[in-house]
């Protein structure tokens, strides 16, 4: 009995404290003229660096101050973080008969975080602030999260070999408990900037008070898979499952999912087995359906909040949603059809695939009138639909000589999708969102049309007479009056193909791995040529293009308009540009000893790596990247030992 049943127990224990720089955040500095002044004649770092002289329409005289952002690094800021998680997990497995198994599973994932923020009431932010005000300076920001997973599982299993025939068949359930809960609150109000401890607060937040959330979700499910091959040439599949979610109502709890696929061993058959060069020629096609359940667990259910007022006839509260009991999940038809293709003793490897897929009953807002109370509530509205191919090409063009293995290797892929339908709050939107056009295109919905579209006024270019720019109406007169109603699709930004390529080189104990990643035939839509050119603030740090490349007589062809000209740039297809680009991703550089070196320190083995990111990067395009988070190449260096 106790060779047929194994217990296994795993304890994963991760404790993280992190710490952002009190230099702030890149973007600041990226906005500051270079010739600002950082210090003073004594070395000391200057808060005020500049200030400039505005008139308003009334005739009033103000003054804005350009503020150093490293002013604050020398602060008592500080912004800690905490993060604990862990994570048990015991498994058992009972081997009843050779053909029967039965596996048992629980774990429990438990996330602990915690984050504490303090700004000193001289901060850049508090700098204006004036008479009653001078008593908000200075912020503490405080959140709590507490999250708990439990998810478990059986499964029992039974393969059978009979002649030419193998039967796999696998009966289950699984469930999930899910369950979090958040705290957090800001308090104001430091008279100095020594005093750092919540308890030196004297209130909260201006309109705020502290707040709270939790929720609970719970998950439970049953399957049967069913594998069926003859020959091991041709190959048969069955997936079916009932999932049932605490997020929906009481008419659809529950749904039934399913999957189903065939294959085709070629390379079994007699005109291919005897073919030397063919280790393995397989065809498949699959299809089924998936569901999806990713939004709040409340939807479903009519919500309301209960705030601190009373009255007579007790505390009061407000609706903060209707629950749709009708909500249904999210539904997604797939179909796929692709080759495994193995030849010359496995030095090529080929794998192609296409697939469709169809989602259904897409999650959406249906929007109501502000008087019942609440803006929106989810409801099944809009169908997607996603189509495209992925081919992985791995081939070894060395393998064994000398000590040697070079292989190549690339995963190309092209997704089409399109909005086949969508519902009337989208509707409601794409006509509202016109109201908010700026320099930057905004996300639209249309049937027809891709989530990724981009959308803008045509534009013509600039006048070489005036150095105006020219746009197409919609009915395709030309205009130099831009108007928000005419964007139209003007680009896409999902590239044509886009994928990884590389290489793996072995020789003796030593391993290299190198990364690329590339992507041709996408739009992007330049931003940095917008907000650092023509609708830059001459006040902060400008592209040098703003005076050397923009149009200045008559005659001149110029891609940016007149600098005389003052109204903002808003979004045209003038600025959208071809996305194309090929990253150094990552490269690896490892070697591994087994020799003198290892057992003279009593170990199995003893691994030396060297990992680069991000090394390196081509685009026609060239635009401001990393300006909110810097990209950072990074060098790690490492030691593994085996005893």
């Amino acid at each position: 009995m106790k060779d047929k049943i194994t217990f296994n127990n795993q304890l994963a224990i991760t404790v993280t404290k992190s710490q952002e720089s009190p230099y702030g955040s890149f973007s600041d500095y990226a906005r500051m003229n270079p010739y600002y002044p950082k210090v003073d004649d004594n070395g000391n770092i200057l808060q005020v660096v500049d200030s400039w002289q505005r008139r308003e329409a009334s005739g009033n005289q103000l003054q804005d101050v350009g503020l150093n952002p490293t002013y604050n690094a020398t602060l008592s800021n500080s912004d800690i973080e905490n993060y604990t998680q862990i994570i048990n997990s015991f498994s058992t497995v009972y081997q009843v008969t050779p053909s029967l198994r039965m596996n048992a599973q629980i774990s429990l994932n438990r996330m602990l975080s915690d984050r504490d923020k303090y700004q000193s009431p001289f901060s850049n932010e508090f700098y204006n602030y004036t008479g009653d005000d001078l008593k908000r300076r200075g912020r503490y920001d405080y959140a709590s999260a507490n999250e708990t997973a439990i998810d478990g599982n059986f499964v029992a299993s039974y393969n059978k070999v009979i002649g030419e025939h193998f039967f796999n068949a696998s009966l289950g359930a699984n469930w999930r408990s899910y369950s979090s809960e958040f705290k957090s609150f800001t308090a104001t109000g430091f008279i100095s900037d020594r005093f750092t401890n919540i308890s030196f607060a004297n209130r909260y937040e201006e309109n705020s008070s502290p707040n709270g959330d939790r929720s609970v979700e719970r998950m439970l499910g049953v399957f049967a898979n069913i594998n069926y091959s003859i020959k091991d040439k041709y190959l048969f599949d069955l997936a079916t499952r009932i999932d049932g979610s605490s997020k929906f109502g009481t008419e659809n709890k529950y749904a039934p999912f399913w999957a189903a696929g065939i294959g085709w061993n070629l390379h079994n058959e007699g005109f291919l087995s005897d073919k030397s060069y063919v280790n393995r020629f397989t065809i498949r096609a699959t299809t089924g359906v998936t569901g999806d359940v990713s939004f709040p667990s409340y939807m479903s259910k009519t919500t309301y909040e209960y705030r601190n007022d009373w009255y007579s006839t007790g505390v009061g509260a407000v609706s903060l949603g209707y629950g749709n009991e009708s909500l249904k999940w999210q539904r997604t038809r797939n179909y796929d059809l692709g080759l495994e293709v193995s030849l010359f003793n496995n030095r090529i490897y080929l794998l192609p695939r296409y697939y469709y897929r169809n989602t259904e009953d897409v999650l959406a807002d249906i929007i109501v009138p502000s008087s019942v109370g609440f803006g929106s509530y989810k409801a099944n509205l809009g169908t997607m639909e996603n189509k495209g191919f992925e081919v992985l090409f791995r081939t070894n063009v060395v393998q064994g000589a000398g000590g040697w293995f070079v292989g190549l290797f690339a995963n190309i892929a092209h997704n089409k999708n399109t909005i086949k339908k969508i519902s009337e709050s989208l509707k409601k939107y794409n006509d509202e969102v016109d109201e908010g056009q700026g320099g930057a295109p905004l996300l639209r919905f249309r049937e027809g049309e891709s989530l990724n579209t981009i959308y803008a006024v045509p534009s013509l270019g600039i006048d070489p007479e005036n150095g105006r720019e020219l746009y197409v109406k919609k009915d395709g007169t030309i205009t130099y009056e831009y108007d928000a109603k005419d964007n139209v699709p003007v680009g896409d930004s999902s590239p044509l193909i886009d994928g990884t390529f590389g290489t793996n080189i072995s020789y003796k104990n030593f391993f290299l791995s190198v990364n690329f990643y590339t992507k041709l035939g996408g739009d992007l839509y330049n931003q940095t040529l917008v907000d650092r050119v023509e609708n830059a603030d001459p006040r902060y740090n400008a592209d040098r293009r703003v005076l050397s490349e923009r149009w200045q007589q008559p005659g001149d062809i110029a891609f940016f308009k007149d600098i005389a000209i003052r109204e903002n740039t808003n979004a045209s297809s003038r600025f959208l540009q071809a996305d194309n680009a090929v990253e150094l991703r990552s490269a690896n550089l490892s070697y591994e000893s087994y020799g003198k070196l290892a057992k003279d320190l009593k170990m199995q083995s003893l691994k030396f790596t060297v990992t680069m990111n991000d090394i390196w990067r081509w685009a026609p395009v060239k635009l401001e990247r990393g300006i909110q988070y810097p990209f950072a190449r990074m060098v790690t260096f490492s030691v593994q030992a085996r005893f």
